[in-house]
């Protein structure tokens, strides 16, 4: 029987299976059955690593409603940790997404990516959260992200308040994540909402790196930004020369388990 993983990157929670493992297994069910939070292990998304060389492993994302989508930061440094544990690699290697290739770096529980994706901002605009009318960004970071300052992350009723925001007509069909952002705060504080998942999660790679893009071009931030996630994890920020952005942060395997053999 197929072996799965769990890991989790500063809270965000991942099933971690190699690709050769689930054969011809419809992947998109596979991670609505493994992800569920009453029936399945409760995760945040499902990570198919797929070994190509001793240096190199392609990763595919999938969300817990099966939607497949082409990156994520917790999740890929979540990967690397797993591609070096299962001695697929070495300490130093290279992944493969949708978005293209990710320099990573494991150390211990200690996983760095380095990024060259093509993130920008696509606008500003005018958000109302909580009947306040607010100034957002629209973060393209491989997945797009809004991200919105609030003076405190602590709002009453968070996924109910923000859940609109997430389908803004103003975002596309898909809409985005959304991340709410207290830049006063030493680190800084960063709330999540992710769409896939429907809901918040405890952290948020690629909604960290968005953060720290649009403070920065806001001039509220520099060139390095320590983020505190909800699960109280720090993520570190850096942007880098020629366009790179590394993200450092925790990457731990909580257990293992065997996937029954039924089809899905």
């Amino acid at each position: 029987m197929p072996l799965f993983s769990k890991y989790s990157g500063a809270g965000n929670d991942f099933v971690i299976v190699r690709a050769e493992e689930i054969g011809l297994r419809d992947a998109g069910a596979l991670a609505i059955r493994m992800c569920s939070r009453r029936t399945g292990l409760g995760v945040d998304g499902l990570i198919l690593v797929r070994s190509v060389t001793d240096e190199l492993v392609r990763l595919r994302f999938f969300n817990p409603d099966g939607g497949e989508f082409a990156t994520c930061g917790n999740g890929s440094r979540c990967a690397a940790r797993y591609s070096v544990d299962r001695g697929l690699v070495g300490p130093e290697l290279v992944l493969v997404t949708d978005d293209g290739e990710v320099l990573a770096r494991v150390d211990g529980d200690r996983v760095s990516l380095d990024y060259a994706l093509d993130a920008r901002i696509e606008r500003e605009l005018r958000v109302s959260l909580a009947g306040v009318e607010r100034t957002a960004w629209l973060v393209r970071m491989g997945t797009p992200h809004l991200v919105v300052p609030v003076d405190d992350v602590e709002l009453d009723g968070f996924e109910d308040a923000v859940r609109p925001l997430r389908h803004l007509s103003a975002l596309g069909a898909e809409g985005a994540n959304v991340d709410l952002v207290r830049p006063d705060a030493d680190p800084a504080l960063v709330r999540t909402f992710e769409r896939g998942v429907e809901g918040e999660t405890l952290a948020c790679g690629s909604g960290c790196m968005a953060v720290a893009l649009a403070l920065r071009e806001a001039g509220l931030g520099g060139s390095r930004l320590s983020v505190r996630t909800r699960s109280g994890e720090l993520l570190d920020i850096e942007f880098l020369h020629e366009g790179r952005i590394r993200l450092s942060g925790p990457a731990r395997h909580i257990f293992d388990g065997v996937m029954p053999d039924e089809p899905v």
